[in-house]
């Protein structure tokens, strides 16, 4: 994996030296009057990210031990939450079956297959600050910084057994929402081609090197209404090393691009843009490259 991310990173920047160095012959360094509007473009982005689901594991309801290592499903956040902390466990008094409407022993969260499964992000709005050193008409280096708060959505099962006069009591499989939130920026250095002659209307190309910040946010259950956080045991002073290592990263990776470029004004360019990135997002035990992709609309004022 290692091995593809740095192909990967020297292929990017081998195809954009050649272009510029490409460009710098055919163009004999034509600086001429009207070939260059403005030096200095700063703008806005506003998008749809997609994120890769392999960091969706953290907010599994399984959790992590003080060492890393994830635990099994008795030791479990979400077995210890329903069970002990809010089912009436240790004499207390039972929210579980309060919110399920039923009286207490007639519900169980005993069985692993219960759990979670296929964890997913939601697409999601990124923002941010874009700006572009115009190098010539065609070539600009790049600077920008994107932000965003991803949301994880899956369903966990707990069995509910309703009495019944002369048979056996009746058992449902009643689905409830588990939500994780996570916070993300991203900055982005690079540089940007812009293909053909068009004075209006062109194609462009892009790419460079990428910085992510990324952190852990949330971990919640709902059962009709009762909220139940998951991560308050990471709260626990005993987990403050871990806490800071996995749920909190700053990772590396690369980032390309492809796009419309379309010149409103001598003051305002707009660009459509695809941007697919492949970074490290390091949170969570064992994080590791993964591809993600965002599209969405630049809006640059030329000074």
């Amino acid at each position: 994996m290692k091995s593809i991310h740095i192909r990967f990173i020297c292929f990017v920047f081998i195809s954009f030296l050649g272009i510029v160095h490409t460009d710098a012959q055919s163009s004999g360094g034509d600086d001429s009057p009207g070939k260059i509007k403005r030096k200095f473009n700063v703008g806005f982005y506003v998008g749809s990210f997609f994120t890769n689901k392999y960091t969706a594991g953290l907010y599994d309801g399984y959790g992590y031990d003080v060492l890393g290592e994830k635990m099994d499903f008795a030791d479990s956040f979400m077995y210890r939450r329903i069970n002990n902390d809010y089912g009436g466990g240790n004499g207390q008094q039972d929210l579980i079956a309060q919110a399920l409407g039923v009286n207490h022993g007639d519900w169980t969260f005993e069985d692993p297959r219960d759990m979670p499964i296929n964890l997913k992000y939601n697409v999601a709005i990124m923002a941010g600050i874009q700006t572009r050193y115009c190098i010539d008409k065609k070539n600009s280096l790049l600077f920008n910084a994107n932000a965003t708060k991803l949301t994880v959505n899956g369903d966990f099962i707990i069995e509910v057994n309703t009495p019944t006069i002369g048979i056996a009591p009746q058992t449902t499989y009643r689905p409830f929402s588990l939500i994780g939130g996570e916070r993300r920026a991203m900055l982005q250095l690079g540089y940007q081609r812009i293909l053909g002659d068009n004075d209006k209307l062109n194609v462009f190309l892009e790419g460079g090197l990428e910085a992510n910040m990324a952190k852990f946010d949330r971990n919640i259950i709902n059962i009709n209404g009762l909220q139940i956080d998951l991560s308050a045991y990471y709260s626990l002073p005993e987990y403050a090393t871990f806490k800071a290592k996995n749920l909190t990263g700053i990772g590396m990776g690369v980032f390309a691009g492809i796009g419309v470029n379309l010149s409103m004004s001598r003051k305002w360019t707009v660009q459509l843009v695809y941007n697919p990135s492949y970074d490290r997002i390091n949170i969570g035990v064992d994080p590791k490259p993964v591809l993600q992709n965002s599209i969405g609309l630049r809006a640059y004022y030329n000074f």
